[in-house]
């Protein structure tokens, strides 16, 4: 009898000794989940906190430096939605243009191929030029801004479907409007086709209203068009890269960068209307 009791005393050790370990364990895998969401939370407050802290471009101190540029990456289907979804910040250099009062801001190739490439676009490696704007810091206006590459796209012939090199031309301003016609096609390509809205009245097509400069936040918006070049056709779509912040580079940011044609890894398509899912965008 006292035999089955010390047996039976055990079994009840034992079984108390295995839910403390199934208890520890859940406490353990609690604990990690919560460190987790708190690294999480840690994370995303300190980008939060590194963007409520950049400076916005100084246009009018003219000296030469680097700087950042953020571009604005809303979804394909709304080229007109402004100021929602922002990439990482990339380098640019700002440099005064001599004689002339203005200044440029050159975004390097590898720079903008590794922005386009974080939109989906499949950048042929080595084609793309730097990604150059001019500014006059007294008025604000983007008087230029634009670059010139190589992209492949998906194109459909009938029954036929090709992936072919397309040679693109962006070319963007604030001192005149632009605007798009939604989602035409065009050999199996969708596209946001560019409009001039003052010479299309009744129309489809839709304004983008350029803004200038703003020095309270660095932010200016360029409108214009891509000018996509092939040996069978040439289509002319809007653009939506000259959406952009400015800022300035906080200390230690003095490394350079190297400009001229890039190079990098081709991902999915559409850099005439960002098709292709966003990655690296933060609100």
């Amino acid at each position: 009898m006292r035999r089955r009791a010390r047996k039976i005393g055990r079994a009840a050790a034992i079984h108390r000794s295995a839910r403390v370990r199934d208890d520890d364990r859940g406490a353990v895998l609690r604990a990690r989940r919560i460190t987790g969401a708190g690294i999480v939370a840690l994370l995303a407050a300190a980008v939060l906190a590194s963007d409520a802290s950049a400076t916005p471009l100084d246009l009018g101190d003219l000296r030469a430096r680097w700087i950042e540029v953020r571009f604005e990456v809303s979804p394909a289907d709304e080229p007109g939605s402004l100021d929602r979804t922002w990439s990482r910040a990339r380098r640019a250099r700002l440099e005064p243009i001599p004689g002339t009062g203005r200044v440029s801001i050159r975004v390097p190739a590898r720079e903008l191929e590794a922005q386009l490439r974080s939109t989906g676009t499949d950048a042929v490696e080595g084609s793309f030029t730097d990604f150059v704007w001019t500014l006059d810091p007294v008025t604000g206006h983007v008087e230029s801004a634009g670059f010139t590459g190589r992209v492949h796209e998906h194109l459909r012939l009938g029954l036929l479907r090709t992936r072919a090199a397309i040679d693109i031309r962006v070319e963007m301003t604030t001192e005149s409007g632009a605007g798009f016609v939604p989602s035409t096609g065009f050999l199996g390509i969708r596209t946001n086709r560019f409009c001039r809205p003052e010479a299309t009245e009744g129309s489809r097509c839709v304004a983008v209203q350029p803004v200038r400069f703003d020095p309270r936040r660095g932010y200016v918006n360029a409108v214009g068009r891509v000018r996509a070049a092939h040996p069978l056709a040439e289509i002319t779509a809007f653009s939506p890269l000259g959406e952009v912040e400015f800022r300035e580079r906080g200390e230690g940011g003095t490394e350079s960068a190297r400009s001229g044609p890039s190079r990098g890894e081709a991902l999915c398509s559409q850099v005439l209307d960002r098709s292709c899912p966003v990655d690296g965008g933060d609100t």
